[in-house]
């Protein structure tokens, strides 16, 4: 486990820049990293003592650019590479824990792959969250799970008794929002009361998806 903490406020850090995908504060982000120069990345971060590694999604129409630096958000997570395995063709498949949220200011470039100065982002709570919001979301979390279920008997709620009403919003909306874009949105929203509020309407939205369909999109789900 990393012994870097969110009381560090500003670091300089490597960064994964990777389409259609927001890495949530709380949860695990497994990856397998094949291109030369996200080797190098991974190897360079290994050899640190935090082991961290930023992750951001890309901006629309990265594809062109896609092998040099195409724009990318500038809200992104940071975590500490948990596990890690070096295969005998070169690539690396990772685990990482995710942090934090940071916001990125890329560094000029200085090596094959991306560098930024991440600076902490902490959510804040404009007012106490409302007991009965809370049990709103975990209530359609809890029945988008029986009907996954029917489909995937292993699936379950990523979640525990014990989770803050901020941590368990990022852990449903890494489970349960399909959309990058609404995923990144719910990372760049610092207000927990917001981020909730937001989170039980996508969820709804999936609900009934999922009941008119009787769980047959369930798949796209983890």
């Amino acid at each position: 486990m990393s012994a870097w903490s969110t009381q560090q406020p500003r670091f300089r850090v490597a960064v994964f820049p990777l389409p259609k995908l927001v890495m949530f504060p709380g949860t695990l982000l497994p990856l397998h990293i094949f291109e030369p120069r996200y080797r190098d990345m991974l190897r360079d971060c290994l050899e640190t003592d935090d082991k961290l590694l930023a992750v951001a999604q890309l901006r629309p129409g990265w594809e062109p650019e896609y092998n040099g630096n195409p724009a990318m958000y500038d809200v992104g997570g940071v975590g500490a590479i948990e596990e890690h395995r070096h295969n005998p063709d070169g690539t690396y498949d990772v685990v990482i824990r995710a942090l934090a949220r940071v916001r990125l200011e890329e560094l000029p470039p200085d090596a094959r792959y991306r560098r930024a100065t991440a600076t902490v982002l902490h959510e804040r709570t404009a007012e106490p969250v409302n007991d009965d919001e809370l049990a709103a979301v975990v209530s359609l979390a809890s029945n988008i799970t029986s009907i996954v279920r029917r489909a995937l008997p292993g699936f379950a709620l990523q979640t525990t008794s014990e989770d803050g009403p901020g941590l368990l919003s990022d852990r449903l909306a890494d489970q349960f929002v399909l959309d990058p874009f609404a995923r990144q949105d719910l990372l760049e929203t610092l207000e927990v009361g917001a981020r909730l509020r937001t989170l039980t309407t996508h969820l709804a939205q999936l609900h009934m998806a999922l009941c008119s369909t009787g769980g047959s999109g369930s798949q796209t789900l983890h």
